[in-house]
């Protein structure tokens, strides 16, 4: 039986079903296969009750047109139901498989602008990246590929975001499709891919990780080099690789050696020689991170001795050098609780006004902010010591004593003890009230250690100096106090009164009269009032429906930056009472279609909030 006709004649039928059946009378397509239909009728007679069938709808009138169409397309159906196969020729085989880890699937409005950050460029898309991260929207597996082509952003930090937080997510699963692409030659990107692979699979990735030590480029070989220490052969290459000569392969090998914790006679000496050399710095965070007992034992000791130096060194053009060699031997003891790290700084908290008085660059003021913060996050004696010289202490110094207060003190203690130092950041900064102002800045940094928002127009103080020879990025964060005890309810009444208003938004609770107040005086005067009207939410301020359809307004006017929108303040709509859906119901005809796509996600959530 002659199938392909009956098929064509099926495609006429779907197209003129589309198009409506009053343009069926007279269809010049269909009526070229009828010829066909009547010679494969010869043959078997139901073809030509199709030609038949056919032949009635180009014959049709428009009232007659609709039924004979209907008759033709359930004879089509029917023969080709009957007539089809399944399946293919051929041998069978499983298909490949990949586990995944739990998924979720995110709504489209929700996906159409995470899939536009990841495959476009431009601004305010880390925001979008991070706070999807935030959400779990990345466990959709429709995210997989777009998350994977962003391993080639131009844009540093969305690239590395994605292939620390984001793809490890999805486990071995993405192993093949990162070895595909990889390129041993190229650069950027591909030595993201490399490192991917061998985290996720570190076995199965070794023999891309000799190729590319072999026959790699330049980048790629560092990369290759810093996987190595899993297999019994990796040592001798590694100790092969410290005296390279190109300095970045090096000092690749020397991290590799430090991560894997090997204690043999030769690799020990290769790594003492590098700390007491120039290339502690482009080690110290694999120092720091080290658990052989002899590195640990021998960056103790050249800390003791650079202190030593720095204290007596006189010559102020060699007292920079010896300053920033002292901040990294310093570093290398973060997160450290054994009793010679504590003493050694110990010794150094108690030189901080010898070391103050170095003025070369970097200065002894900068060791000496990276001791107090080490201090703070140390053992409950280093917090003491730290806490009871708190009033003798400034900048950010005072910072970290008032954050290890803040870790070791029961809360009410902490509020009589420091509150008062609030009153010293109200009104402008002068020369009569300058150090109250600071003290009072600081204290808002150890109330609200991760705030980065202005409190009247000065940054809070950070716990250690930028000043330093330590750049975060490349050397990793201090070790951090991971939960801090909660703040006493009083702390809330008294940054109202010192206009505190970062602190303000993080206290804020609802039903506190006083603080709906401020924030509704603080949303009126602020240009940015997202963090504002993010606490007006969270804590069910009486007018956060009327702020925020303000501030959706106000977008739509082109007040604020675009890409806010859905992330930003959209977000925030799911979050009001239910009660506040007509209001939006109302506002969202009004705006752009735009705006509209990215709102409207949130509005259904709303909606389907129970009463």
């Amino acid at each position: 039986m002659s199938i392909p006709v009956l098929i064509e004649v099926y495609d006429e039928m779907r197209r003129l079903a589309i198009a409506g059946s009053a343009v069926a009378p007279g269809d010049f397509r269909l009526k070229k296969l009828i010829a066909p239909l009547q010679k494969s009728g010869e043959r078997a007679p139901v073809f030509a009750r199709v030609a038949q069938a056919a032949q009635a709808v180009v014959d049709s009138t428009d009232r007659t047109a609709a039924g004979a169409l209907l008759e033709l397309t359930t004879l089509v159906n029917a023969i080709l139901y009957t007539q089809g196969t399944t399946g293919i020729a051929g041998e069978l085989k499983p298909l490949e498989t990949r586990d995944l880890v739990a998924t979720t699937q995110a709504g489209a409005r929700a996906l159409k602008p995470l899939l536009e950050a990841l495959t476009t460029t431009g601004s305010g898309r880390m925001e979008l990246v991070r706070d999807a991260f935030n959400r779990g929207t990345f466990k959709d597996v429709r995210l997989i590929r777009p998350a994977l082509f962003a391993i080639d952003d131009p844009y540093p930090e969305i690239r590395d975001f994605i292939c620390e937080q984001v793809l490890p997510l999805y486990g071995k699963a993405i192993v093949p499709e990162l070895r595909a692409r990889l390129d041993i030659k190229g650069r950027a990107g591909h030595t993201q891919r490399l490192r991917l692979m061998h985290r996720l699979d570190p076995q199965g990735s070794r023999d891309v990780i000799r190729e590319a030590l072999n026959e790699g480029s330049k980048e790629i070989r560092v990369v290759a080099v810093e996987c190595l220490g899993t297999g019994d052969d990796d040592l001798a290459y590694l100790l092969e690789q410290t005296r390279s000569k190109a300095k970045d392969v090096s000092a690749a090998a020397l991290r590799a050696l430090l991560k894997t914790g090997v204690e043999s006679a030769d690799a020990v000496a290769v790594l003492k020689n590098a700390i007491a050399g120039a290339d502690l710095r482009l080690i110290v965070s694999e120092v720091r991170e080290c658990r052989i007992p002899q590195i640990r034992s021998y960056a103790l000791e050249q800390a003791q001795q650079q202190l030593r130096e720095v204290l007596t060194l006189r010559d102020t053009k060699l007292q920079g050098p010896a300053v920033d060699r002292l901040q990294q031997l310093v570093f290398s003891l973060d997160a450290r609780s054994d009793p010679g790290a504590e003493a050694l700084l110990l010794t150094c908290f108690g030189h901080a006004g010898a070391l103050g008085a170095i003025k070369s660059e970097p200065s002894g003021a900068d060791v000496n902010e990276m001791v107090a913060d080490l201090l703070a996050r140390g053992t409950a004696n280093t917090q003491a010591r730290l806490v009871a010289a708190h009033a003798t202490l400034r900048g950010g110094m005072l910072s970290a004593a008032l954050i290890a207060a803040r870790a070791s003190l029961p809360p009410a203690e902490f509020y009589q003890r420091f509150g008062p130092l609030l009153k010293g950041i109200s009104g402008k900064r002068t020369g009569k009230n300058s150090d109250g102002h600071d003290r009072g800045q600081a204290l808002v940094a150890a109330l609200n250690p991760d705030s980065s928002e202005p409190v009247y127009g000065h940054r809070s103080w950070p716990a250690y100096g930028h000043r330093s020879w330590m750049d975060r990025r490349a050397y990793g964060h201090y070790h951090r106090i991971e939960v801090l005890p909660d703040l006493d309810p009083r702390w809330l009444d008294a940054a109202i009164d010192a206009g505190a208003v970062a602190l303000v938004c993080l206290l804020a609770r609802p039903g506190h009269a006083a603080a709906n107040r401020f924030l509704s005086d603080e949303f009126a005067r602020t240009k940015d009032p997202h963090v504002v009207l993010r606490t007006m939410v969270r804590i069910r301020h009486p007018g956060a429906v009327d702020a925020l359809i303000t501030t959706l307004q106000g977008l739509c006017a082109g007040k604020y930056h675009y890409y806010y929108l859905g992330y930003w303040y959209g977000s925030l709509i799911a979050d009001l009472p239910r009660t506040a859906l007509s209001r939006l119901e109302e506002l969202v005809p009004t705006l752009p279609d735009k705006m509209v796509d990215q709102l409207m996600e949130h509005v259904l959530a709303l909606k389907a909030k129970p009463e």
